[in-house]
C-alpha cells in the first residue's frame, strides 16, 4: 500500500483529527471517530448494485484488516483511481455487521498524518459505550428507560409470585421506538424463535423500567468461544447468533443490549402488552413501597388521564423527546465530510 506523507484535509473534522493525531492525543482521536461516519471502499459494480459489497480487507503482520477512510479525498490520496465509491457507515452500523472478531479496523491506512489501527473490541466500544459513559456524556439526559420481552414464565414470576428482579438481556426502549408490530419487534431482538415470546394472540408482553445503578447494566462484549471473547477483550461467551459487539444479533437493526443479573426493579416499573394491531396497553405497575404488582385497566398508551397510573406516579414516557429518549442524544452536530439523508442508512457515495 502506498504511504502518503503529505496530505492536507479540507473538513473541520479531519483537521481536528489530524491535529489530535499529531499531538498523540489518542482519547481525543477516539472521541472524534466515535461520532464519525466512515467510508468503506466498494467496487463500481457494487455501488451500482450489480454485485454484493465485499468487505475491503488487506493483510499485514499476519492480521486481516478492514480498510475505511474518513473522506473521499483521504481515500483518493491513497488509492488513486482504484475506486471512486464508498459505502458510508457509522461505527454502530459497522459493529452490527462485523464479520470476524479476529479482524481489525484500519482507518485511513496509507495516510501517515492520521491513521489508526483499531482492534474489534475498540470498534465495539466506540459503537456501544456503556450506560455510565453515556450518562457522563449527557449528564442531563435522565435515567435511561430499559425494557425486556417477557415469556409466560416471566409474567407468572412477576404477577403471580411478586417477582421484582430482572436478569438476562435487556435493551433501551428508544432503540425500538420505531417498531410497532409484535412479530417485527421479536425478530429485531433475535427472540422470534423463543417459545411464548409472541403469544397465541400475536402480542408481546414488555417489562419497562427506569434504570438506576447504571454500572449494573453491563454491555455484553464477548464471543461464541474463548478465542472470539478474547479477540474483543470481552467477558461473555454465548452460543450463536450472539455477536459480542454490544448489539442484538440482527445486522439490520441497531439495538444496543445490556446484561443484568438480579437487578431490582424500581418503583413504577410497568408491564405493557403490544397487540397485533400495534396498540400498547399497560397491564401492571410495580409499587416499590408495598413490594407488589398491581393490575391496571386496559388503557392504551398515551390515554391515561392526566398521565397518572395506579401507583400514583406518572406513566413512563419513552417516545422521541422523552427524558432519556431519542431526542436526548440525537441532536449532536457532526461536521465530517460524509453526509447521508435520514432515509439512507447504508447508502453508497
Amino acid at each position: 500500500m502506498v504511504v502518503v506523507q503529505e496530505w492536507r484535509p479540507e473538513s473541520p473534522f479531519e483537521k481536528r483529527l489530524q491535529a489530535a493525531f499529531a499531538a498523540e492525543d489518542l482519547p481525543v482521536c477516539l472521541a472524534l471517530l466515535r461520532q464519525a461516519e466512515i467510508g468503506l471502499p466498494v467496487t463500481p459494480a457494487a455501488a451500482e448494485g450489480r454485485e454484493p459489497a465485499a468487505w475491503p480487507t488487506f493483510t499485514g503482520d499476519g492480521r486481516t484488516w478492514m480498510a475505511a477512510y474518513t473522506s473521499l479525498d483521504a481515500m483518493r490520496a491513497v488509492l488513486g483511481d482504484i475506486t471512486e465509491h464508498v459505502r458510508i457507515v457509522t461505527f454502530a452500523e459497522l459493529a452490527a455487521g462485523w464479520p470476524d472478531p479476529r479482524w481489525g479496523l484500519a482507518v485511513n491506512p496509507g495516510l501517515s498524518t492520521s491513521f489508526f489501527f483499531l482492534e474489534a473490541g475498540t470498534v465495539a466500544r466506540l459503537a456501544v459505550p456503556s450506560l455510565v459513559e453515556e450518562r457522563l456524556a449527557e449528564p442531563g439526559s435522565g435515567p435511561p428507560i430499559m425494557q425486556k420481552l417477557l415469556r409466560p414464565a416471566d409474567l407468572y414470576a412477576h404477577l403471580a409470585e411478586g417477582g421484582s428482579r430482572v436478569s438476562g438481556y435487556c435493551h433501551r426502549a428508544r432503540d425500538v421506538a420505531h417498531i410497532a408490530t409484535p412479530t417485527v419487534l421479536a425478530d429485531a431482538l433475535g427472540q422470534a424463535h423463543e417459545e411464548g415470546v409472541v403469544t397465541d394472540e400475536g402480542s408481546v408482553n414488555i417489562l419497562r423500567w427506569r434504570a438506576v445503578g447504571l454500572d449494573l447494566y453491563r454491555t455484553p462484549y464477548g464471543g461464541v468461544d474463548e478465542a472470539s471473547r478474547a479477540a474483543v477483550a470481552g467477558w461473555v461467551i454465548e452460543e450463536p447468533p450472539f455477536v459480542g459487539m454490544g448489539l442484538v444479533p440482527n445486522a439490520d437493526q441497531l439495538i444496543r443490549e445490556y446484561k443484568v443479573d438480579g437487578v431490582g426493579l424500581p418503583h413504577g416499573a410497568e408491564i405493557w402488552e403490544l397487540t397485533v394491531d400495534g396498540v400498547e396497553y399497560r397491564r401492571a405497575v410495580y409499587d416499590g413501597d408495598l413490594g407488589r404488582w398491581f393490575l391496571v385497566d386496559d388503557v392504551p398508551a398515551g390515554e391515561a388521564p392526566d398521565g397518572a397510573d395506579a401507583s400514583g406516579g406518572p406513566a413512563i414516557a419513552w417516545g422521541p423527546g422523552a427524558a432519556g429518549g431519542a431526542g436526548a442524544a440525537d441532536d449532536q452536530v457532526f461536521d465530517g465530510p460524509f453526509h447521508r439523508g435520514a432515509d439512507a442508512p447504508g447508502g453508497a457515495a
